[in-house]
């Protein structure tokens, strides 16, 4: 059996506590500035979350390669189901009735009319859109900053 001294025993509870402090921070540090991917929990969370922040930290928070406008593909004919009755009085009205939904697990359940989300800031994005069909081509979206819609008061 080793003899475990008092100077061996406090140098290992600092080491410990440094440790865990450590730890501590870099998941403060980590959730403050947004390193932490929603799906960061099961088998592969400790591994999507290096990624995810790694990504974050070295392509200015880009997770998809941006294009340039000239790269922008053609649309593609696809098939479409008909038109449900719904979007076509939607449609026919401008979309001035229709609201977006949240609700479920958020604090203060609510709903944004199209003008609504509109009047928020908004990034295009030029990237390459890839269907699990197999197709690919390079497209633009306009999206609102979803944060911006949540984190409102």
């Amino acid at each position: 059996m080793t003899q475990l001294s008092r100077r061996k025993l406090i140098v290992s509870g600092l080491a410990a506590t440094a440790g865990v402090t450590g730890l501590g921070v870099a998941a403060y540090l980590a959730d403050k500035y947004g390193l932490v991917p929603p799906d960061h929990g099961g088998l592969y969370g400790p591994g999507e979350t290096l990624t995810y922040a790694t990504q974050r930290l070295l392509t200015r928070h880009s997770l998809a390669r941006e294009f340039s406008r000239s790269q922008i593909s053609k649309p593609l004919p696809n098939e479409m189901p008909p038109l449900r009755d719904e979007f076509k009085r939607f449609e026919a009205a401008g979309f001035t009735d229709w609201r977006l939904s949240v609700e479920g697990l958020v604090d203060q359940p609510t709903s944004f009319s199209v003008a609504q989300i509109k009047s928020y800031p908004s990034r295009t994005h030029i990237t390459e859109i890839a269907c699990e069909e197999g197709w690919s081509r390079g497209g633009s979206i306009a999206r609102a900053l979803c944060g911006l819609l949540l984190d409102r008061p």
